[in-house]
C-alpha cells in the first residue's frame, strides 16, 4: 500500500468531507481516506497496482474538489462618494427613559 496527500482548499466545511471520502471510496484499489475540512488535506492509501495518483486527483475534480485550486471569493464593489449619508459613520447619544428604569427593577439600574 502507499500513501498520497492532497491538497483540496474548496473542502472548507465539515458537510465536504463524506463527499470526498465517497468519491475516493468507491474506486478499485482505494484502501482508506483521511478527509480534514480543517487542514483542506486529503489523505489517501491505494493499491499502486490497481489505481494511481492521477486517477485519484481526476475523482476528486470529478467531485468538484480539484487539487490545489483555491476557493474563489467574492470582491465588494468600489465605494463611491456621492455625499450619501448611509456609509458615514456618527456618534449617537442615548439616555435611559427614566420610566423603564423604574420599572424594571434595582436590578436593573444603570
Amino acid at each position: 500500500m502507499e500513501h498520497v496527500e492532497f491538497s483540496v482548499p474548496r473542502m472548507w466545511a465539515d458537510h465536504h468531507v463524506p463527499i470526498v471520502r465517497k468519491a475516493l471510496l468507491g474506486i478499485p484499489g482505494v484502501e482508506d481516506v483521511y478527509a480534514s475540512s480543517a487542514w483542506k488535506t486529503v489523505r489517501i492509501t491505494y493499491d499502486p497496482t490497481r489505481v494511481n495518483p492521477d486517477a485519484l486527483e481526476k475523482a476528486l475534480a470529478d467531485a468538484g474538489y480539484p487539487v490545489g485550486v483555491e476557493l474563489e471569493l467574492p470582491t465588494y464593489p468600489e465605494q463611491t462618494k456621492d455625499n450619501a449619508m448611509w456609509y458615514t459613520l456618527a456618534g449617537r447619544m442615548t439616555e435611559t427613559n427614566l420610566a423603564d428604569l423604574k420599572m424594571s427593577g434595582d436590578h436593573r439600574k444603570y
